[in-house]
C-alpha cells in the first residue's frame, strides 16, 4: 500500500508497479508490519500525524533527510524507527545506504530492513545518529563529485583529442574499474595509488 496526495504520481505508481494507492492515510495501514517514509522532510511531522493512529504496531523505516530519530519517533509515538541515508546509486541496486536503530528496534526488525535495503545495493549500520551527518557528506554527497571529477576527465579527453563519447567512456571505465580494485584489493587506497 502506498500513500500518495498527488493524483498524477498516484497513477504512474499504481501503473508501473500494480500497488494499491491511497491519497491519504486509511485504517487499512494497520495491517502493516513496516512503513517506510520516502517523504520531503518539511511534511514528514503532517504525514506522520495522519498515519500514526493507523500504525501503533509497525517498524518505520524513514528515508528523510536530516530528520532526527528522535523527532520521528516522537511523531510517530513509536521507538521501533530505523532512519536510513541511502546515495544515488542506489537507484541502479549499487547504492550504498546508512542505517541506524534506535535501541527499540529488535535483530529480527534489523534483518527486515536490510530485506528492503539490500534491493538498493549495499548498507552499513551506524551506532550514533550523528554518524550519518559524516555519511551524507562522504557517501550522500559523494556520488556529485564523481560525476564532477568525470566531467572534467571528458573535457580534458575532449581537449586532447578525443572525441567527447570517448572521452566519457574512458571516465566512466576508469571510476568503475578503480573502485572495483579498491572492493577486491586488500591494499589500502594509498598503496593502490602509488
Amino acid at each position: 500500500q502506498v500513500v500518495e496526495p498527488f493524483s498524477e504520481q498516484a497513477a504512474k505508481l499504481q501503473s508501473q508497479f500494480g500497488v494499491r494507492v491511497m491519497a491519504g492515510a486509511q485504517a487499512s495501514l494497520g495491517s502493516a508490519a513496516l512503513v517506510v517514509w520516502a517523504v520531503k522532510p518539511q511534511v514528514f511531522s503532517q504525514a506522520a500525524a495522519e498515519v500514526r493512529t493507523h500504525t501503533p504496531g509497525a517498524l518505520h523505516l524513514s528515508v528523510a533527510a536530516g530528520i532526527r530519530s528522535d523527532s520521528i519517533a516522537r511523531w510517530l509515538g513509536s521507538e521501533r524507527v530505523v532512519r536510513a541515508m541511502p546515495n544515488t546509486p542506489a537507484l541502479i541496486g549499487l547504492g550504498m545506504t546508512a542505517l541506524l536503530a534506535r535501541p527499540a528496534v529488535t535483530a529480527a526488525d534489523r534483518l527486515i530492513v536490510e530485506a528492503v535495503v539490500q534491493t538498493t545495493g549495499e548498507h552499513l549500520w551506524l551506532a550514533q545518529e550523528e554518524q550519518l551527518d559524516a555519511v551524507t557528506a562522504l557517501s550522500g554527497s559523494g556520488p556529485a563529485y564523481v560525476f564532477y571529477f568525470m566531467e572534467a576527465m571528458r573535457e580534458a579527453g575532449t581537449g586532447m583529442g578525443l572525441e567527447p563519447a570517448q572521452a566519457y567512456r574512458l571516465a566512466i571505465a576508469t571510476f568503475i574499474g578503480a573502485g572495483e580494485l579498491a572492493k577486491a584489493s586488500p591494499e589500502s587506497p594509498e598503496t593502490l595509488r602509488q
